[in-house]
């Protein structure tokens, strides 16, 4: 017994054994949870942002609610043969302070998606208008906010969760 907590002790002083976190932030937030969102899109694509926006809001501290006059935008066009199928933008901001996202889903590539990996596209965006930044550390199947379309999560995972909920 005491050679176990000896060895506890040891490692715990080696900060060998520490929880870890995956999530990488980027940088701003919204000065509240509650955010205001519209999905500016048509057919599944309003499907899959709803989907999203359910998810955040229901497994995160943050509160996404519709609105006509939104703090997050997202809109779905052909933007041709270009390195992205989605892309957030931060529209207004002062410092670290975030008032308006501006989220574009390129329909070049997601046309051919299926809905489950097109609400993956959209649900990462969503991730970065919320303040999350690429997490790849944990590969393709450990976060939503994975770099690319190679991601094999389509919804918040558990790392995504606890950063969004480190931010509000």
């Amino acid at each position: 017994m005491k050679k176990g907590l000896a060895i506890f002790a040891f490692l715990l002083v080696l900060g060998v054994w520490s929880p870890t976190f995956a999530y990488v932030l980027w940088g701003y937030k919204w000065a509240s949870p509650n955010i205001t969102y519209e999905c500016d899109m048509y057919g599944d694509y309003t499907t899959q942002c709803n989907n999203g926006k359910t998810e955040w809001s229901n497994w995160t501290d943050v509160n996404l609610s519709y609105s006509s006059n939104p703090g997050i935008t997202t809109t779905a066009g052909n933007y041709g043969n270009v390195s992205w199928s989605g892309l957030c933008s931060v529209g207004s901001s002062s410092g670290s302070t975030v008032y308006r996202m501006d989220i574009s889903i390129n329909t070049y590539y997601t046309d051919s998606y299926s809905s489950q990996k097109r609400k993956g596209v959209i649900t990462h965006e969503l991730g970065h208008a919320l303040g999350l930044s690429h997490e790849n550390r944990l590969g393709p199947g450990g976060s939503v906010m994975y770099d690319n379309d190679g991601r094999t999560v389509y919804s918040p995972t558990q790392d995504d969760i606890n950063g969004v909920n480190a931010i509000y």
